[in-house]
């Protein structure tokens, strides 16, 4: 099974280019990963949260690499920190995570790593898919979880729609006419998620920030 931080990765990756998805936020995206990665340590039952703050519950290493990394910064913020405050100190680190994502995601044999060249001169790496069948499995079970009449979400899937609601990913994943149907279950599925929430609200308040 994949993790969130991953599936989330693929669905915001552009299929052919390799790339990120014009429209999904620079900041989004960060802010999506750290909420990822809090997600995944709440559903092994490291961590807990309540609607503000998020509860400590075991240190023991994960056996991931990126996870115990997470936690070692999350048990450095005290015993119990703001969800939000948690967010942002993860999503500090997203320059870091994001690269181990991508390579991770290669070592599974989802993307193939290149490197575009000009003039042999090394530039921007892509991360192309080599069959894109993980990332069509991602988008059909969220697809049919937010379209279908009547279906409730699984947990894992919440978490993934609050991370695609808080990346604006629904403009992909949907069609404009699509969307004028379903926006509103997405947003009502999304704060399902306390996590999710988190993130919507550490969205907002670097956007206050930027704008003082």
């Amino acid at each position: 099974m994949l993790r969130f931080a991953e599936e989330i990765t693929l669905l915001a990756l552009n299929d052919e280019t390799g790339v990120m998805h014009r429209n999904v936020p620079r900041r989004a995206f960060d802010y999506a990963i750290a909420g990822a990665l809090m997600m995944e340590l709440a559903f092994i039952n490291q961590i807990d949260t309540d609607t503000e703050n998020l509860i400590l519950i075991d240190t023991k290493p994960t056996s991931d690499p990126l996870l115990d990394e997470a936690l070692s910064i999350i048990s450095g913020l005290g015993a119990q920190p703001s969800i939000v405050a948690t967010i942002e100190a993860l999503a500090a680190k997203a320059e870091h995570f994001e690269p181990r994502i991508f390579a991770g995601l290669v070592h599974k044999g989802i993307l193939e790593e290149r490197e575009k060249k000009f003039l042999w001169i090394k530039g921007e790496r892509t991360y192309p898919m080599i069959d894109g069948k993980e990332e069509t499995e991602v988008r059909t079970r969220i697809r049919m979880t937010i379209l279908a009449e009547g279906a409730i979400p699984d947990p894992r899937d919440v978490a993934i729609i609050a991370l695609m609601e808080a990346t604006k990913l629904y403009r992909v994943i949907f069609i404009n006419d699509e969307l004028s149907h379903c926006r509103k279950k997405i947003s009502q599925f999304a704060k399902m998620d306390f996590i999710g929430q988190g993130i919507t609200e550490a969205l907002a308040k670097a956007a206050d920030i930027r704008d003082e």
